[in-house]
């Protein structure tokens, strides 16, 4: 066998894989999973985001009294 006929073989079934129903609901399972993922990092980063601010500022607060003292 020559490489094309191994390719077209492997390109063969690759189409098959996604056409049939449970290759197509792999498919949208795995969009669905990686969606959840980017937007569970997305709300990770804003929270964290936030505590590093809150913590900024705590620690700004305290340390106006440290200066006068």
């Amino acid at each position: 066998m020559n490489i094309k006929k191994i390719y077209k073989i492997i390109i063969k079934k690759i189409k098959s894989f996604f056409i049939d129903e449970n290759g197509g609901s792999f498919v949208e399972y795995a969009l669905l999973l990686g969606f959840g993922l980017f937007i569970f990092f997305i709300i990770f980063s804003i929270i964290s985001n936030i505590l590093n601010w809150t913590i900024g500022l705590s620690q700004d607060f305290f340390n106006l009294f440290t200066l006068q003292g």
